[in-house]
């Protein structure tokens, strides 16, 4: 399903795109056959927004994100499409390229942070490090230091010790002057996710992109998540990619929306309008499948089925089988962005007036 770029921003040179991807296509070779986890994906950001990316686990949200930052890994590849940040190409762009840009331009703070933290370097050795290898500072990456370092911990007179703990006051971490000796483990799960931000943030990326930031965490430290993200952008000029399933979190916090189903985008909106008014069909299954707070008694409508798992002939439209007004077109016709409503598209037979000929 291809999908035009998005249009809706002034023509000035200055709120062109940060990132733009263009028919992005990634896919995994496995013994049941090719998945292809994203198919012909456009998106763009501008600097200064918040943009979620929303849609069931499975629908290719996390692969999208790895991909614009260059870290499919075998047997999974790109075989289609660009992603450009700043207008430069980072699909064609090498390996070495890729790592000077990771960090201080783009950053991304992964689901698990457990399990990306380093578990045998204190937190503030984790964020001195990023700091050192993404900014001239003046301290050495050099082997024979990093081991040095990480044997007689970090220096607390120097530079990038000085802005890790910035860094950590930055994203609300109580005594962070104490907590920065301290080990991931010693961190709660919603500590961890502050110093996953820490670290992302610690370079001042131009793009930062939180793929689910507040999974597994309660709702009261969530709020605080997405406080700080609301604040870093605000306080660093940081553009968000906000990845979730989450659509209180989308809701809340993003300016635009993207709803992915099945590798591909199904609607895109300014947040108010989406919640307004869903049009796509399985945006709308999303939306009566999540409880309300100001109804909390209301019957909850689960979509049936689930996210096909990318492998073999699809309907024309991903959805078809699992949607309620479906038509013998929609399995034949691949549908194209229509446009709904000022500022809002999608890509369904059945909506806009050509919808009328079904």
């Amino acid at each position: 399903m291809s999908s035009p770029r998005r249009s809706v921003h002034s023509t000035d040179p200055a709120d062109q795109p940060l990132l733009e991807v263009s028919g992005l296509r990634t896919q995994f070779y496995t013994d049941r056959g090719t998945v292809t986890a994203v198919d012909g994906v456009d998106l763009s950001l501008t600097s200064g927004e918040i943009v979620g990316l929303v849609g069931e686990s499975g629908s290719g949200k996390s692969v999208l994100a790895r991909s614009v930052m260059g870290l499919v890994d075998d047997p999974g590849e790109i075989t289609d499409g660009d992603v450009r940040l700043n207008d430069e190409s980072l699909v064609n762009a090498d390996d070495e390229r890729l790592n000077e840009l990771r960090g201080g331009t783009v950053s991304m703070v992964f689901q698990d942070p457990m399990h990306s933290l380093n578990p045998t370097l204190s937190v503030g050795e984790q964020i001195a490090e990023t700091v050192r290898l993404n900014q001239d500072i003046g301290e050495s990456v050099s082997l024979s230091a990093e081991i040095k370092r990480k044997i007689l911990g970090a220096a607390e007179d120097s530079e990038a010790w000085r802005r890790a703990i910035e860094m950590l006051e930055t994203v609300q971490i109580p005594e962070a002057a104490t907590r920065a000796d301290d080990f991931p483990h010693e961190f709660s799960g919603g500590m961890r996710q502050r110093a996953m931000l820490a670290i992302a943030l610690s370079c001042e990326p131009d793009l930062l992109i939180a793929d689910e930031p507040t999974t597994a965490l309660d709702v009261t430290i969530q709020a605080g998540i997405l406080d700080e993200l609301r604040a870093l952008k605000d306080a660093f000029d940081t553009t968000i990619l906000l990845i979730t399933h989450n659509l209180a979190v989308v809701a809340e916090t993003c300016d635009w929306v993207n709803v992915m189903y099945a590798g591909e985008i199904v609607e895109r909106a300014p947040t108010s309008v989406l919640f307004e008014n869903p049009s796509h069909p399985y945006t709308q299954g999303l939306i009566a499948s999540t409880p309300r707070v100001d109804d909390p008694d209301a019957a909850l409508k689960p979509i049936p089925g689930s996210v096909p798992d990318g492998v073999g002939e699809q309907p024309a439209c991903k959805f078809a089988k699992r949607c309620p007004e479906a038509k013998p077109a929609c399995y034949e016709d691949p549908p194209t962005f229509r446009s709904v409503g000022t500022d809002h598209e999608v890509a369904c037979l059945r909506r806009g007036t050509e919808a009328e000929r079904l």
